[in-house]
């Protein structure tokens, strides 16, 4: 009986609460505190920087991915949405092109209000050390293709469907259930990226994010889409389209294609703002239009019922 709540009988693994604690405390050790104990007191550039500490956080989540995938979660690794098939590739390639153009659409709207101007093109960060431009935007495309993979691996891949089957219950089955899990996966990535919002209601911007990214995968049942809007959205806001310039903060250390300056109203120009989220909403209807076009319907294909390898 003291096992209960910690353990599964019928399943032979540990409940979903622990499953979904014990990968993310795992991974979030691996992300945050190992660079600085690898990385700290080094002065690297910016890019380099950034690049080192989303390496050590890639190789920590793939190495618990596998771990939780034999030893605790007892499925194949596969089943968290990595198959590297031509299929696989084609939704990630959708993705990339589906965030390039919503985020461009961004931009462009931003300039054609007149609440934005383009300073710079092919500008390199001013901070100190920062690399040349081919250099800088070649450490911060392979930085943030790492942060897709390895952000997406853990709130889509471990948590959201660990969420799911935990929630599975004589109460709550089904799609319901699947529904849970990426309102909760959802939420803990808006609170892993409340740093990066200024108030309460920005933080609903990552929430909402996290939403688009957990939708895209339970209908595909992959991470090949999410992975692919994941990083083309950091790429694109951060480094072509240099939207996160409105941040004077980031714009000291962004090697971006263009660099506008911001004068709008903040809730249509800031980061989280109006345009943006019209831009998040847009990468939710041209990446739904493609899941329908290329599945036949949309219609949740992960399941919250567990199967054993």
């Amino acid at each position: 009986m003291l096992f209960v709540p910690f353990w599964n009988r019928t399943e032979s693994r540990p409940r979903a609460f622990w499953r979904v604690v014990g990968a993310f405390a795992l991974v979030a050790i691996g992300s945050q505190l190992l660079p600085l104990v690898i990385l700290g007191g080094v002065d690297f550039p910016p890019s380099v920087l950034g690049l080192g500490q989303n390496t050590i956080a890639l190789v920590t989540a793939l190495l618990v991915a596998v771990v939780w995938a034999r030893y605790v979660d007892r499925r194949r690794f596969a089943d968290y949405g990595f198959e590297f098939t031509p299929e696989w590739a084609r939704d990630a390639g959708v993705g990339v092109a589906v965030a390039l153009i919503a985020w461009g659409l961004a931009l462009a709207v931003h300039l054609s209000a007149g609440w934005a101007h383009i300073s710079a093109v092919i500008s390199p960060g001013v901070a100190r050390h920062s690399l040349p431009f081919p250099l800088a935007v070649t450490a911060f495309f392979v930085q943030f293709l790492f942060v897709g993979i390895w952000e997406e691996l853990l709130f889509r891949g471990l948590l959201l469907r660990n969420a799911a089957e935990g929630l599975e219950t004589r109460w709550l089955s089904g799609w319901t259930a699947v529904l849970g899990g990426l309102v909760a996966s959802s939420l803990l990535f808006g609170v892993v990226h409340a740093d990066q919002a200024t108030s309460l209601a920005a933080l609903g911007f990552w929430v909402l994010m996290g939403m688009v990214l957990g939708s895209a995968y339970v209908v595909t049942d992959s991470l090949a889409l999410p992975i692919g809007l994941h990083f083309a959205t950091d790429f694109a806001f951060n480094n072509v389209y240099g939207l996160s310039n409105v941040r004077p903060a980031t714009a000291e250390v962004v090697a971006t294609v263009l660099r506008p300056e911001f004068t709008g109203p903040e809730r249509f120009v800031e980061v989280s703002g109006l345009i943006n989220i019209g831009a998040v909403v847009t990468i939710t209807v041209l990446a739904a239009g493609y899941v329908a076009a290329q599945y036949g319907r949309i219609t949740l294909r992960t399941t919250s019922v567990y199967t054993t390898t």
